[in-house]
C-alpha cells in the first residue's frame, strides 16, 4: 500500500493508496516534506489497523473512519475538529447500527427530518455534507453503496438568527458600551474589558485578538498588524491566518492608542511579560480567555447597560462593520480591514444597512436638486 509524498506548489501533499492502487485519502497544505510524511504515516497506520469496509459496515463505522482519516489528521483547527466529532455523536444517536449499504433514500430523509426539528439549516447542511464525504470514502474503498444523501431535502425547523440580532446597530448603544468598557479597565481585576473593547474597535476575529503580542502594535503608525490566530477553545497556536486576506494592518484611533498604552503600563507594573510572552490579552490570574468566558462577560456588560440584542463575541466584529458603514466608510475599506477577499461578504451580511444608507443618499440627492 504505497504512501506518496510530493510537492504541490509551495506546499507538500501525501497520498495514500490501497494494495490495488485505489485512492484512499490525500491531504495537502503541509509546509515541509517531513511534516507531510509524518502525517501520512499516521494515517497509513490507522488504515492498517482495520480500515477496510464491507457491506456490513454501519454508517457510524464509515463516518468514524472518515473522521479518523481525513479530519483528525488534517490541518483544520481544533475547534473545527471538535465540531465534526460532535456530528459523529449525532450520527451514532440517530442512525445507530444501521448498515450503510441498506439505508434507503426514504429512511435517510425521514431521519434528517427528525434531526431538523431541533437544529438550524446550517447545521443540517454540515451534517449532510459530512455524511456524504464519508460515503465517498467508502465508495473509493469499493463498498457497494448508493449515495442516499443526494437529493435529500434539508427541512430545518429552527430559524437562523436574524442579521440584526447578531450585532449592535444603534450608534448610541455602541457609544454606551465603549464608555462602559473604558470605565471598567483595570488589569489587576480582569483583562475582559480591554479585550472586548479592542474587538469592538478593530473588527478582529477572537482568535486573531488572542494571538496579538505587543510586537504587532505600532504606536507610531497607529496600526495593529495581524497575521496569525490562536484557537479560542484549546488555546493552540495555529501559527497561520484564516486565509491570505486575513494578513492585514488595521488602523486604530487615538483612544485605542491611549488604552493600549495604559494596558502596557499596567502589565509592566505587574511584571507579567515573561509569563505572558508578550500576549496583549493574557489575564494575570487565568491566562488567555476562552470564547465561552468572553461571551459570558459580554452578556453581563450588555445586560447591565440594558442593551439588546445580547450578542456574542463575534457580534463585536459585526458591530465594527456596521458602525463603519453607518459612518459612510467606503465598503471596500471595511472589507479590507475585516480581512475579506472582496466586498461581497459585506453586501451579503449588511445588505439592509447598505440599503438604508443608499436611501439616505437618494434623499440627499433629491434635496440638492429641488431648487433648480
Amino acid at each position: 500500500m504505497p504512501l506518496r509524498v510530493f510537492r504541490r506548489g509551495k506546499n507538500w501533499e501525501y497520498r495514500l493508496k490501497d494494495s490495488k492502487g485505489n485512492h484512499v485519502v490525500s491531504k495537502s497544505g503541509f509546509v515541509s516534506e517531513k511534516e507531510a510524511t509524518l502525517a501520512g504515516k499516521e494515517v497509513e497506520l490507522e488504515y492498517l489497523k482495520g480500515t477496510r469496509f464491507d457491506n456490513s459496515s454501519t454508517l457510524y463505522d464509515i463516518y468514524k473512519k472518515w473522521y479518523d482519516l481525513e479530519i483528525l489528521h488534517s490541518t483544520r483547527s481544533e475547534q473545527t475538529k471538535i465540531k465534526y466529532k460532535r456530528l459523529l455523536k449525532k450520527v451514532e444517536k440517530y442512525f445507530g447500527r444501521m448498515v450503510a449499504s441498506k439505508i434507503k433514500y426514504s429512511q435517510y430523509q425521514e431521519i434528517m427530518n427528525e434531526i431538523g426539528k431541533t437544529v438550524g439549516k446550517d447545521y443540517l447542511i454540515r451534517l449532510n455534507s459530512s455524511i456524504r464525504s464519508s460515503i465517498q470514502l467508502a465508495r473509493r474503498d469499493l463498498l457497494n453503496i448508493n449515495d442516499f444523501t443526494l437529493g435529500v431535502k434539508l427541512n430545518a425547523q429552527n430559524a437562523p438568527k436574524k442579521p440584526e440580532n447578531k450585532y449592535i446597530s444603534s450608534l448610541s448603544d455602541y457609544k454606551k458600551i465603549i464608555i462602559y468598557l473604558k470605565s471598567r479597565m483595570n488589569y489587576e481585576k480582569s483583562i475582559m474589558p480591554y479585550l472586548i473593547f479592542i474587538l469592538f474597535k478593530t473588527g478582529l476575529r477572537v482568535g486573531e485578538a488572542l494571538a496579538l503580542t505587543w510586537e504587532e502594535v505600532d504606536f507610531k503608525k497607529s496600526i495593529i498588524k495581524t497575521f496569525k490566530r490562536i484557537d479560542s477553545a484549546s488555546h493552540r497556536d495555529t501559527g497561520k491566518p484564516k486565509n491570505p486576506y486575513s494578513v492585514r494592518e488595521i488602523p486604530i484611533s487615538d483612544d485605542v492608542i491611549r488604552i493600549l498604552k495604559k494596558l502596557y503600563q499596567e502589565q509592566s507594573d505587574s511584571n507579567i511579560f515573561s509569563l505572558s510572552k508578550g500576549l496583549l490579552f493574557f489575564d494575570k490570574r487565568t491566562g488567555l480567555p476562552t470564547n465561552n468566558g468572553i461571551n459570558k462577560a459580554l452578556k453581563k456588560y450588555l445586560t447591565e447597560l440594558n442593551i439588546s440584542p445580547l450578542i456574542v463575541a463575534t457580534g463585536c466584529r459585526h458591530t465594527y462593520a456596521c458602525v463603519l458603514l453607518a459612518k459612510k466608510v467606503d465598503i471596500a475599506v471595511v472589507a479590507k480591514n475585516m480581512g475579506h477577499k472582496n466586498i461581497q461578504r459585506i453586501i451579503d451580511t449588511y445588505g439592509h444597512v447598505l440599503k438604508e444608507l443608499h436611501e439616505k443618499e437618494n434623499e440627499a440627492t433629491r434635496k440638492a436638486l429641488e431648487d433648480f
